[in-house]
């Protein structure tokens, strides 16, 4: 079961921080600007604290949907945060400073929980494309292997270079003196046991005579 790393835990928690300082400045901002788009991010960032109690179980198996959540998370915060940005632009001049104050600080937390969701999103995608890379690492050495690589392994090499030894030991073609000495061999043999002329003549008479 995957338990979540300290970063993650770190990251989760501030989650639940940034809520509770959302809840305390854009309640009042939307009360007194009379602009409710900046306190639709209560919503994300309830469900960004509620995924962070859930995500810090450990006892909680599908992990794997944290990905999508935090990706939908992290479209809808920036959904509420571009509409303000540009209201307030377009009308800051006519709003007190102080409104504009407040709301500015309100964003902060929902720029923070953006942030954090797209960091999730973001880790997931690149340990994505890690795996189509055309590098890889070796798990005992850790040394990043190349397309056109190949590692090179003393004990393995020297295995080959013994087997090719005793492959070349039994395979290695006689040499020419013994190729000599058996031809001088079966040369004498043949002088032994070959007969002559005479003793086939004698031979002859003897049989003719009989």
């Amino acid at each position: 079961m995957e338990t979540p790393s300290s970063l993650d835990r770190i990251l989760r928690n501030t989650t639940i921080i940034t809520f509770l300082l959302a809840l305390a400045l854009l309640i009042p901002y939307s009360l007194v600007s009379y602009y409710c788009v900046l306190a639709i991010g209560l919503v994300p960032a309830f469900f960004s604290a509620v995924l962070s109690l859930v995500s810090l179980n450990a006892s909680f198996r599908q992990r794997w949907m944290f990905v999508y959540i935090d990706a939908f998370l992290a479209v809808f915060l920036f959904s509420i945060l571009v509409p303000f940005w540009v209201l307030t632009a377009h009308e800051g001049w006519s709003t007190p400073s102080g409104v504009v104050m407040l709301g500015t600080y309100g964003s902060v937390p929902l720029m923070m929980d953006f942030c954090i969701h797209g960091f999730f999103v973001l880790r997931y995608v690149f340990g994505i494309c890690r795996t189509f890379s055309f590098t890889r690492t070796c798990r005992n050495c850790h040394t990043h292997i190349g397309a056109r690589i190949v590692p090179s392994i003393t004990r393995v090499s020297a295995e080959k270079s013994r087997h090719s030894r005793e492959s070349e030991a039994l395979y290695q073609p006689l040499d020419g003196p013994k190729y000599d000495d058996e031809e001088r061999v079966s040369s004498e043999a043949d002088t032994l046991y070959r007969p002559s002329l005479d003793t086939l003549s004698s031979t002859e008479t003897v049989v003719k005579l009989i």
